[in-house]
Formats: C-alpha cells, structure tokens, sequence
C-alpha cells in the first residue's frame, strides 16, 4: 500500500482556504507550543528509542482528536460500522499515526518552526501556516496545520507539508483498502496492525533528509 513519501502529511488545499479569515491568535501560538514540544521529543538523546516512542505517542494522544480522525479516514465505512471493530481500528490507528508522525519528523534535526499566520475557515476550524527552516534545509519548508476548537479545547486534525495531508492520504488509502475486501473493516484493521508490528510507517522524505 503506497503511503507518502513526505513528512506528515493536496487535493482539497484550496478548500481550506476558501472564504478564510484572520484565525485568533491563540491557534498559531498552540502550533508554535505544541511543535516546538514534538521536535523536543525527538531530539531528547537522553531517551532510548522505546521510551522517546512512547512519549510521543502521549503526546500525540494530547494534540490531536483520534477518534475522530480515525472515523475521518474511514470515510463512509464509519458509519454503522460495529462498535467494537471501530474501537479496534481508532486503537491500531492510534498507534500507526503516532509512529508516521514520529518517523517523518524525525528528518529535522537542528531545523526551527515558526508559526506565520492563519486562517479560519469557520469558527472553531482554522489552518496555521508555518515555514521550518536552518539546519540542513537549504529552502524553508511550508507547514500547514489544521486545527479544531470545541469548548476551548484545541488540537490538531490534520497536517500538511510538500502538498499533502495526512489524513487525506490515509483515507484514500484504507478505504482503498476496504473496498477490496467486501467493505469489511477488518481488513484495514489487519493492515494496520501488520504495518505496527514491522514498523513499516512509510519511507522518510528524501528531499527534506538530503537537504
């Protein structure tokens, strides 16, 4: 299953933007926090791989709404699907998306992120646009961030960079994937779970690792 060769990750890029305002402030310093925390993880040489591991998935579970990213990627699969293989599913998905994110933020090193602006697209929704740049990216590289307020509550629904959003992605793929199976879920379950156990979250971005 073809998953994409950039960091996290653009058909409905225009969709994001359209009919967009100034988004409050408070959306691109939670960015600037909340990606400043990531990249600390990954740098943190005093971790050993299973523990930095670990504390990313923590934070990844903080930053972002799971479940409902998860049903996002099922597209019309998530609705009536069986409680209990959907609980199955948003679990292994956990896991996949924590390890995608980790292994494809793992090509910046000494590189900073630095919140631009943002855009609403309507209340509660807005996409935070940043640039990560030094270390050895000779050009800055475009960050988009698509972030959800409920109850004041912010996290990150889907990220962007070299044109493509993860979920996006990940939705074409698995429902792919469950259309070649009769529509049964347990498909990508089995998927998901095979690609955990092998570490197989994607190949890290070759233009940002030979920058």
């Amino acid at each position: 299953m073809l998953f994409i060769k950039s960091i996290i990750v653009a058909a409905f890029f225009s969709l994001l933007f359209a009919g967009s305002s100034i988004a409050a402030p408070a959306d691109e310093a939670f960015v600037q926090q909340k990606a400043n925390e990531a990249l600390a993880i990954l740098r943190d040489d005093s971790l050993d791989p299973a523990a930095k591991t670990a504390r990313f998935a923590d934070y990844v579970d903080n930053v972002t709404d799971v479940p409902r990213v998860a049903r996002f990627v099922l597209g019309k699969y998530a609705r009536g699907a069986d409680p209990q293989k959907l609980a199955s599913f948003t679990e292994v998905f956990r896991e996949y998306a924590s390890g995608v994110y980790e292994s494809q933020l793992g090509n910046f090193g000494g590189e900073t992120l630095k919140v631009l602006g943002s855009q609403d697209r309507k209340p509660g929704d807005s996409v935070v646009t940043s640039v990560i740049s030094g270390g050895k990216i000779e050009e800055p590289i475009k960050v988009n961030w698509r972030i959800r307020t409920r109850n004041g509550q912010q996290t990150v629904l889907d990220v962007q960079i070299f044109g493509i959003w993860l979920a996006l992605q990940q939705r074409n793929e698995i429902t792919s994937v469950i259309a070649n199976h009769g529509g049964d879920i347990e498909a990508a379950i089995d998927v998901l779970r095979e690609k955990v156990a092998k570490g197989n979250y994607g190949e890290k971005d070759a233009k940002a690792a030979s920058h």
